[in-house]
């Protein structure tokens, strides 16, 4: 089974953006949360996460690529035991370049040594978590800014947070 990355919509008002680094190769597994990709907005840099686990097929799109529109496949992700199998009239005339393929996997993921009782948790997930026990144990606690609650911020860092606190702790 195959499934398509798209390039995100890292904002409601996102139409393109540039794949600035990829932070995977061809036939990486990776997990659900694992970082995938660099992408540039008009507004800012942001990783990009995995949402399922597998490994990845195919990268269509080589670094540096602009004007890439929301939705576009920027790569193809298999199951860890699968081949890929793609028309290649289907991808796109981009290739990855020889500096990304010449990478070793070590020196894009880390080997990560994990207490019992312990999890490895995003940066995003951290943040947002310190910020749900502040709101819960302070009643003067909110968060406000621009998309911080209808579309959970740039980064997604308050993702979750309006359903639990409700308009009036997430602004």
């Amino acid at each position: 089974m195959t499934i398509e990355i798209l390039m995100p919509a890292l904002s409601p008002t996102m139409e393109e953006g540039t794949l600035s680094k990829w932070l995977v190769e061809e036939g990486d597994l990776i997990l659900a949360g694992d970082l995938l990709a660099e992408i540039e907005t008009d507004k800012a840099t942001m990783e990009v996460e995995a949402v399922e686990e597998g490994k990845i097929g195919k990268l269509l799109v080589s670094e540096g690529t602009e004007g890439i529109k929301v939705n576009t496949p920027i790569a193809i992700m298999i199951n860890s035991n699968d081949e890929l199998k793609v028309e290649t009239d289907l991808m796109p005339n981009t290739t990855t370049t020889e500096t990304q393929k010449s990478k070793s996997k070590d020196e894009t993921k880390e080997n990560y040594q994990i207490e019992p009782n312990l999890s490895l948790i995003t940066v995003r997930e951290a943040l947002r978590n310190a910020m749900a026990e502040e709101m819960r144990l302070d009643k003067k606690v909110f968060v406000m800014g621009e998309e911080v609650a209808e579309y959970q911020g740039a980064y997604k860092v308050t993702q979750g947070l309006l359903e639990e606190f409700g308009e009036k702790k997430s602004l």
